[in-house]
């Protein structure tokens, strides 16, 4: 049985559910088709940590994420967005844009609500509210289509300075929580930090774009800016109205280096999930192209980003390199053939990477890109490839159905 995390808001007063709700251990708390009709039992249900079977409750996510993406993107009230259902009638009736709007468009969209969401949170009391609907929707997002997302941020991250800001964050979140999943956080952790990839640059966020689509000298102001910006968008926060104080300190501590040296068992929560946080960043800015330089290969940004003082990767660095591989989704390689491919999806081990050849031996590309076993010795990965040495531009939409 693979359970999934369910969401409290959406256990209501007299409304069934097409699917069974689950304590941790798997015991059936609430029955597929039943009713909660007493608040009492509602709240008593809410109190607990519940969780769904993959399998039962995946069409039912799929289509409520369909219904909030549509109604995101109309900039619907926040109350509307909150009581969002999968209803298939209004479904088949309206279109929903959901399912014609190709995968990578459904990540853009999200990137420009962010941003919106970012430029004045005190102005807004349903500001939290907003993000983490958002928040749940990246979440679902990477849930359904994990390979398909990395993929499209970091592709994109290698190609593109627009929204550099949002879109870092956006990527930081999902390869901050698989990271953590992967160690067995418990879920409020996870949270806290989904919530700090996202705001952990809210102080710099037009200084982050700028730096990024442009070349201009850093002055001593910017530098201030630059080493301020934890405790100050930590501070801006707070000043929200935001009272996760995990929250708050994973934001405030993600570049402080004080506890390097002291061993991640030591460190509180936040400290570990701040530390956590720190490394993602490291990682996945060095694959993010810059108006000052090309992005890093995966690799390169893996020794700044996952090895410990010994030089082998830690724990959380062990982990990192095994929630997106050491070619991760939407970087290229050089094939023993003599290929050159676009990763298309994580493998067995980090090494071991799915992979969709564009370019053949010859340098000439492939009228249609082709799938390589990278167990298969002729088609073992020899190296990381810079996008800079990559002219093809890979048929997304095609790639994604080749998995």
């Amino acid at each position: 049985m693979n359970l999934v995390p369910f969401s409290k808001q959406y256990l209501r007063l007299n409304e069934a559910l097409p699917f069974g709700l689950r304590d941790a251990a798997g015991r059936l708390l609430l029955a597929a088709g039943s009713r909660v009709d007493r608040p009492a039992v509602l709240e008593e249900l809410r109190s607990a940590e519940l969780y769904a079977e993959e399998s039962e409750s995946s069409d039912w996510r799929r289509r409520l994420g369909g219904a909030m993406d549509a109604m995101l993107l109309r900039n619907a009230p926040l109350g509307r967005i909150a009581d969002a259902r999968p209803d298939p009638q209004r479904e088949e009736a309206a279109g929903m844009r959901q399912f014609t709007l190709r995968f990578g468009e459904q990540w853009e969209e999200l990137t420009a609500a962010l941003e919106s969401l970012l430029r004045d949170p005190a102005s807004d009391r349903n500001w939290q509210l907003r993000l983490q609907t958002l928040c749940d929707r990246v979440r679902t997002m990477g849930e359904r289509r994990m390979d398909d997302s990395l993929y499209h941020l970091i592709y994109t991250a290698g190609h593109s300075t627009e929204r550099y800001s949002s879109h870092h964050a956006l990527l930081c979140l999902l390869v901050a929580r698989e990271t953590a999943r992967l160690l067995g956080w418990d879920e409020a952790l996870v949270g806290s930090l989904e919530r700090a990839a996202l705001t952990m640059n809210l102080s710099i966020r037009r200084l982050q774009d700028m730096l990024a689509a442009h070349a201009p000298t850093i002055t001593a102001a910017m530098r201030a800016e630059l080493d301020l910006h934890p405790a100050k968008s930590a501070e801006m926060l707070a000043a929200s109205g935001v009272t996760d104080l995990a929250w708050l300190e994973i934001v405030k501590l993600h570049h402080d280096s004080s506890r390097k040296s002291m061993p991640l068992s030591a460190l509180s929560g936040p400290q570990q999930a701040a530390r956590l946080l720190h490394r993602v960043d490291i990682f996945t800015a060095k694959l993010s192209r810059r108006a000052t330089r090309i992005p890093a290969t995966p690799v390169s940004a893996a020794r700044e980003a996952c090895l410990g003082a010994d030089g082998a990767p830690d724990e959380i660095g062990g982990a990192l390199l095994k929630a997106v591989g050491l070619y991760p989704p939407g970087s290229f390689v050089l094939l023993a053939s003599g290929e050159i491919g676009i990763v298309i999806g994580r493998g067995r081990r980090a090494n071991l990477p799915v992979v969709a050849a564009l370019v053949a031996a010859s340098g000439a590309p492939m009228g249609t890109p082709a799938l390589r076993d990278t167990l298969d010795k002729r088609y073992a990965v020899k190296s990381a490839v810079s996008v800079n040495e990559v002219k093809v531009i890979p048929p997304h939409d095609r790639l994604m159905m080749m998995r």
